[in-house]
């Protein structure tokens, strides 16, 4: 059975004053209850905390606008029902202003005396049918108070289900706090952006997190609001900022809280909150809300709202995009969801322009509706088959052509995600891809670090699926937890070699400036050697403060390979990841970290020695302690001619759920922590 740890407790009986009961049932229409403040008309809809102290009293307001009566019942006034008026000037709108109401009561609404969960409960019991009330006053931020969302250029994101995250880490405290004790290994690993599955109110005892039924409240087997609060304070405390994945494209498609809410609609469909008719109504995982409706599309702004100010959150990933835009599978085009979009963008962007707007996909189709990125995944699927194909079946001039198009800060990028690699869609991780006898063969291991490291040194915003960083080479599910044995143990050169680069990429050291750029350059491109460079850089800046990227996808090691480099001059190597620094079984071939070499006036070509599947770093800046000798002899290459015009490849289809220097050796698990 499904586990509840919320805490709110019936609070005693308690009888309210007959004149208050009398008035309520004899004019559910009749003025406001006198004595109460004007902010009473003026508080936002669902169970809103008021006052203070002794003057603290509860506005209850609900949308129903086919019902003909509205009440509530809660611990307040012993279960009994208090019926709302209606707001005159607010045709649909229901009110009652409570001096017994209290935080932690239990309550629901009766609507034609149907018992209702609030839609904008902040907490709530699915199984009891039941919400909570919650003073979001109550929370002190201490520290947290000044955060400061990292800048765009810095951000290195890492894709985080809760459950599975959390449920190994000892102790009995809710999974929220639990993850807590894992952040310092995210610190070390240098993440500062949590990418967080959906954690709003769901049905069943685990999921990814899709299926919403209360969409302000957050999941009580998760440690429900008050836990997800005390998450994010550590998280900001810890400097890592917070974007969470909502879904309104669909809602459920069981135990939503606003289905038939006053009614069901025409043809049994999901009433007030949904759309009615055949063409719109359903989605394949769910009911779709009716954006045309002002009220629907504020209960969704609001939503977004609540988790920006309540709990500071620093941004969103909006779920299928595509499903709010569109419908028929993408034949026509939903003008009410554009307008859903641009309104909650639009507001983001004027109170919070800090906040992060993401979405999945068609962020931009139509000149965009304000968001800021989208998740790349056309990316994701040329490069998971670029490395998954036989050695000499990569098309690298496919890849120059598409690394070409890419620039600025539009595109979230990553070799996995948990649509990629989840049970779910029948898919797997992509070292199980890679080599499916042996996962965890050292091919497989290398090519899913070279795959890790082309995501992480393009423009954009790197992300990591939790456990790419370990190797994880089980399917991404919400029943099968992170493995941290193989970050503390068997594969703990392979965290380090993930957080040397993300290191590289934040610029922490400051050699390599050129990774946090929005240009990208390809400047060398053998396809016929499975080779490809290519040069990153901030828009303007000279050509010395470039980084540059050489990644080799060749089965075989090369010896004295003619690299093109943007120019003479001395260049250091700041990363290998064929070094066996991070894998006993890796190569070991070419520069490491440290060395430099100076290419002669007017030579621009590098010969390196350079491992199978292994990704190399350079940049002009000079480390401490490094070397630097003259560079052998090359053959001068010419630049790259990558094929711009090329099609971008299909987007494989996926199916949803129907700030200390790094220690290096090794990366530390708390204490607490017992293989």
């Amino acid at each position: 059975p499904r586990s509840t740890t919320m805490s709110a407790a019936a609070t005693p009986f308690r009888i309210l004053a007959a004149a208050l009961a009398l008035a309520g049932a004899a004019a559910p229409r009749a003025a406001p209850a006198q004595g109460l403040p004007p902010a009473a008309a003026e508080a936002p809809m669902g169970a809103t905390v008021l006052g203070q102290g002794a003057a603290r009293y509860v506005t209850f307001r609900v949308w129903a606008p086919n019902a003909s009566a509205v009440a509530v019942s809660g611990d307040f006034n012993g279960w009994k029902e208090e019926p709302l008026r209606m707001e005159l000037n607010r045709p649909g709108h229901w009110t009652l202003d409570h001096r017994r109401a209290r935080p932690g009561d239990a309550y629901r609404f009766v609507v034609d005396d149907h018992p209702r969960r609030d839609p904008r409960a902040r907490a709530v019991s699915q199984e009891d049918n039941k919400s909570f009330i919650l003073d979001p006053r109550e929370t002190r931020w201490g520290a947290a108070e000044s955060w400061k969302m990292p800048p765009r250029e810095d951000l290195v994101m890492y894709e985080m289900h809760l459950g599975t995250f959390a449920q190994d880490i000892p102790g009995n405290a809710s999974l929220f706090e639990r993850a807590i004790k894992r952040l310092p290994y995210l610190k070390a690993l240098g993440i500062n952006c949590i990418q967080l599955m959906p954690v709003n109110e769901f049905s069943g005892a685990r999921s990814w997190g899709y299926n919403p039924g209360d969409l302000f409240a957050v999941e009580n087997s998760y440690g429900g609001g008050p836990g997800f609060q005390k998450f994010i304070h550590a998280c900001h405390t810890n400097g890592i900022a917070i974007l969470l994945d909502i879904v309104h494209n669909h809602y459920g498609p069981s135990d939503i809280a606003v289905w038939q809410f006053d009614g069901p609609g025409p043809g049994g469909h999901g009433g007030a909150y949904f759309y009615n008719d055949e063409e719109r109504a359903l989605t394949d995982w769910g009911p779709r809300p009716n954006f045309s409706l002002p009220e629907v599309r504020a209960f969704i702004v609001d939503s977004v709202k609540t988790f920006l100010t309540e709990y500071r959150l620093d941004g969103f990933r909006w779920d299928s995009v595509h499903n709010i835009r569109y419908y028929l599978s993408g034949q026509r085009s939903n003008a009410d969801g554009d307008r859903l979009l641009t309104e909650a963008n639009d507001w983001m962007r004027k109170n919070r322009p800090d906040a992060l707007r993401i979405a999945e996909d068609h962020a931009f189709d139509g000149g965009g509706v304000g968001f800021e990125a989208q998740w790349n995944s056309a990316f994701q699927a040329s490069l998971s088959a670029l490395v998954r194909a036989e050695d000499s079946r990569r098309d690298l001039d496919l890849l120059a052509a598409e690394l070409s198009r890419m620039e600025g800060f539009n595109w979230v990028n990553f070799a996995e995600c948990h649509d990629s690699a989840g049970d779910l869609n029948s898919h797997h991780r992509l070292p199980a891809y890679i080599d499916p006898a042996d996962p965890d063969s050292a091919r497989a291991r290398a090519l899913a670090l070279l795959a890790g490291g082309v995501a992480m040194t393009v423009p954009g915003f790197p992300m990591l699926l939790q456990g790419f960083e370990m190797h994880d080479v089980n399917d991404f599910s919400d029943n099968i937890p992170i493995p941290w044995a193989r970050a503390q143990n068997t594969h703990a050169g392979i965290v380090r070699a993930h957080a040397d680069l993300i290191h590289l990429r934040r610029n922490l050291k400051g050699f390599t400036p050129g990774l946090k750029g929005e240009t990208i350059e390809v400047l060398h491109c053998d396809n016929a050697a499975k080779v490809i460079a290519y040069a990153r850089n901030a828009r303007g800046a000279p050509r010395d403060r470039a980084s540059v990227v050489v990644a080799n996808f060749s089965g075989a090691p090369l010896k004295q390979h003619g690299v093109r480099f943007p120019g003479s001059g001395a260049w250091f190597c700041h990363y290998n990841s064929g070094s066996a620094a991070y894998a006993k079984d890796f190569d070991n071939l070419g520069p490491k970290p440290g060395q430099g070499f100076d290419l002669a006036a007017g030579q621009t070509t590098l010969p390196l020695d350079l491992s199978r599947y292994s990704l190399l770093v350079f940049s002009k800046s000079r480390p401490p302690n490094a070397t630097l000798a003259k560079a052998g002899f090359a053959p001068e290459i010419q630049g790259a001619t990558a094929e711009v015009a090329a099609p971008a490849p299909p987007v494989e289809e996926f199916i949803e759920e129907v700030i200390e220097p790094f220690p290096y050796l090794p990366v530390p698990l708390p204490a607490e922590w017992k293989p």
